[in-house]
């Protein structure tokens, strides 16, 4: 049910969805400055990998790494669904960026495109 998400929380997962990593931070960085519970390491996981896939957008393949590394290892920990959301196809998409965009690094490549994952809510929840 839609209702018991925070607008800030369901506003965020459709920037990131759209592509607008920044604006996702930053409107996810809210509900985590506030967050003192179990989910405030989620929140500072999609953070930090909304942050990351931002630093690919710009060609900073090093901060990209140490973004999606630090967002993965906050978020790996939850269930594959969790607050709503399904986790582990998330998981999965990042943790294959992360593989491709370490390969590029080494090789000293440019930033190559990717299939960005999308953050899906489950239980009739509906976003976008």
């Amino acid at each position: 049910m839609e209702d018991r998400f925070d607008p800030r929380f369901l506003k965020g997962i459709e920037q990131f969805n759209r592509g607008e990593f920044f604006e996702c931070h930053e409107t996810l960085e809210e509900i985590w400055l506030e967050e003192h519970g179990e989910d405030r390491q989620l929140y500072q996981g999609i953070i930090q990998i909304a942050a990351g896939y931002f630093k690919w957008e710009q060609g900073v393949l090093i901060g990209a790494i140490k973004l999606w590394r630090a967002g993965l290892a906050k978020i790996e920990v939850y269930p594959p669904d969790h607050l709503g959301i399904g986790l582990a196809a998330f998981v999965e998409g990042v943790r294959k960026n992360l593989a491709e965009i370490e390969a590029t690094y080494q090789a000293r490549g440019d930033s190559p495109p990717l299939e960005v994952p999308v953050l899906r809510l489950t239980h009739g929840a509906v976003s976008g």
